[in-house]
């Protein structure tokens, strides 16, 4: 699948979610921060392990740490410091559950085996999610702004 694609994906999970309208639709919001968390959580575990994975995830604004964090501000701004603070740590431990749940899989044996089972990971999953998602945002990033804008305004 191609890295695009994943991203995609993602974003069509958050639009997918609806909640009776609202100044704020937060599920979309959630979701979308959810995803970009757990982009972020992948990307922090990986270059761990292989030290290039930032920036062969990354897109024509940077690494993915930087694209990702730009991402952060941008859903961020959409919010009130109120509406962001119960989002957040949803969404946030959302992305937590996840991303420990298919780290903890990968425990038992010795440290080699380990880590030779999160490269695996970083690379046949990590990888494709975190560029899917920076390569959507850089080939659809009106689209994201108008994703965006329609949360905001209890669309979704």
């Amino acid at each position: 699948m191609r890295a695009a694609a994943v991203g995609a994906a993602v974003l069509a999970l958050a639009l997918g979610t609806s909640s009776p309208a609202r100044a704020l639709n937060e599920d979309v919001m959630r979701n979308v921060l959810s995803s970009v968390f757990l982009a972020q959580n992948f990307t922090a575990v990986c270059v761990k392990v292989d030290p290039d994975f930032a920036r062969e995830t990354g897109g024509k604004d940077g690494d993915a740490s930087k694209v990702i964090a730009h991402m952060k501000d941008e859903i961020l701004a959409t919010m009130s410091r109120e509406e962001a603070a119960q989002i957040v740590v949803s969404a946030a431990g959302a992305a937590r559950a996840v991303g420990l749940g298919m780290i903890r899989s990968l425990s038992g044996g010795s440290v080699e085996e380990q880590t030779d089972r999160v490269r695996t990971l970083c690379e046949g999953t990590a990888k494709p999610l975190v560029k899917g998602l920076v390569e959507n945002h850089d080939e659809r990033h009106e689209f994201f702004e108008q994703m965006l804008k329609d949360a905001r305004q209890g669309r979704g």
